[in-house]
Parts: C-alpha cells; structure tokens; sequence
C-alpha cells in the first residue's frame, strides 16, 4: 500500500482488496507461534541427488513467486492461514548434512502436531521427510502414496549414495512403510527397469501406469489406490514428483520426460488424495526454475499445492 511519503504514490495500481492473491494466505513464523493444528511450508533447497539437471534448489522460491498468478478463492470457501518457514539452510555440496538436516526438521514439526507441505528440492530428500516422520510419529501406521514417472526405489551404499532415484529404499526396508501400504501412480514406459519393476511388485506395491490414468481416469485410479493402501493404515503422506507431468505442461522439472500426465490428471489426483482426513503431510518435489519456461512448471506446481490446502479445508 502506497503511504504519503512514497514518492511513487499514484503510479503503481492498487492491490484490488476484492480479488486477493494465493500468496496472502501466507503468514512468516514467529517463535511465539504455537504450531499445533497449523498447516506449514518448509522449503527444502537441496538438489544434490540430481544427476542430470540441477536446478530443483531454486523451486521453493518459483513456486511462492508463482503462488501470486492465483486468487485465495477456490470456488467455495478463502483459503486458510499458511504458517510460511522459509526454506531450510542446507549446505549445497554436503548431502549427508543435508538429509540429516531435513530428517531433523521434519522431526520437529511433525512432533510439534503441525501439518507440514514440504516444497523442493530433489525427490531424493522425501525419503528423509518420512524418516523424520516416523520418528515423531512411531504409533502410526503409514501409508504412501506417491505421483512420479519412477518408481524410486534404487539400490544405495550409505548416506552418502542417497538420490532421487533412491527417495523410498530406505522408508520400505526400514519397516517405516510397507509395500501394500504403498501406492505408486503416473509410472511411464521406459523410465523404469524391468529389475525395479519386479522388486516393487514383490514387495507388494501398488502400481499405476499413466495408460491405467488413461483408460480410467485419474481420479477413479486415485480413489482404488487410497483405498489399498489405507486399508491397514491410518495415516497417508503425498509425495508429488513433478516428473510425472508430460513435458509439454512441465519443461521445468529434474528429470523431464515425454508421454506423462497432463495438468489436469495431476490436480485430480492430487485433490482426491487430499481430501482425504488421514493426511497428515505432502511434498511436491523437483521444480527446476532454470529449465522452465515461461514458469510453467511453478504454477503447476503452486496449483498442486493450492489443491492440497484447499482439500484440507
């Protein structure tokens, strides 16, 4: 707002009060600010385990730039208050600092019975989310389930080797997550091995292709994979890898590929899995503002992430 002493008054229009923009939902923290109950962002500014195109540690700042592209109004209701973190201070080149560092952070807001979204950052470091977790969580029994063209589920030597190939290894052999408790859609031809295909489908994961998408729509695929997996379970996590967008929609991602969803598959499932009561934290993961043209991946991914809040209500 222009105040009297502004020598630009009159110049710059107005904010219009009767549309306000996405990004005013958004409230800075303060140490006094019980977390309780609230819906926060962290952003994770990390893209190490990224082989082929770095870029994903300047997504959280595209996606709040991107947020001011939306109004608050979904159709129905305003949004609520978003308890804005900032991004989390992650050393660049140190990658066991770094998953330790956010397995830390997600401790901390998870035991603090906030409802965190996580904004990246390589898809590696969802891995380290469900650590941090369980850890503050250890009663739940969780269910996954994931949007990505891979399936993620790498070999890796230590902490050190962890990728974003490797985003859901660790959380399955650890006991943290179980196959039938998982769910994977948006799975493309020829971004997998045939090796990996068949470890998941041993381990009893729930696998959707872009072609079950296709022929039954994304939000029935939605609806059957929410209801395996929390078949024995009683709370879900949502990790987005906006890899699993078609290239014509999302140029700006870690790994781009041909023949993925389109925007509108991607908010479907999104949104049904949100609305689900169980959810208790989101990432969306690996928007690569240098490689994204004309931000078309940031608002992709800020519309993904408005889905998420206004599913919750």
């Amino acid at each position: 707002m222009d105040t009297p002493n502004d020598p630009l008054a009159g110049y710059r229009p107005a904010a219009d009060l009767r549309e306000p923009r996405a990004s005013s939902f958004l409230r800075s923290f303060s140490p006094s600010l019980s977390l309780q109950g609230r819906t926060v962002l962290l952003g994770l500014p990390y893209d190490g385990g990224i082989a082929s195109r770095p870029g994903a540690r300047f997504g959280p700042r595209a996606l709040r730039e991107a947020l001011s592209s939306f109004g608050s109004f979904d159709g129905q209701k305003e949004l609520g208050e978003v308890v804005d973190m900032g991004d989390l201070a992650l050393a660049s080149m140190n990658g066991v600092m770094a998953h330790l560092r956010i397995e830390e952070a997600a401790h901390n807001l998870f035991a603090s019975g906030a409802r965190p979204l996580f904004i990246g950052g390589d898809h590696g470091l969802s891995g380290s989310l469900l650590r941090g977790l369980a850890a503050a969580r250890p009663e739940l029994r969780l269910a996954l389930i994931t949007l990505d063209a891979r399936l993620e589920v790498g070999d890796y030597d230590d902490a050190a080797s962890l990728s974003s190939d490797t985003a859901f290894r660790r959380a399955l052999e650890g006991g943290i997550l179980a196959g039938p408790r998982t769910a994977m859609i948006g799975l493309r031809r020829f971004a997998n091995s045939q090796y990996y295909l068949t470890w998941a489908r041993q381990q009893g994961i729930h696998l959707y292709s872009v072609e079950d998408i296709a022929e039954r729509g994304a939000v029935a695929v939605a609806r059957e994979a929410l209801a395996r997996v929390s078949a024995e379970a009683d709370a879900v996590y949502l990790s987005v890898d906006l890899g699993a967008a078609d290239a014509a929609v999302a140029p700006g991602v870690g790994d781009v590929g041909v023949g993925g969803l389109s925007s509108r598959e991607m908010i479907d499932v999104v949104r049904t899995v949100s609305a689900d009561p169980r959810l208790v934290g989101a990432d969306l993961m690996e928007l690569s503002p240098p490689h994204d043209e004309n931000a078309r991946t940031a608002k992709l991914t800020a519309r993904l992430l408005l889905e998420v809040l206004s599913a919750r209500g």
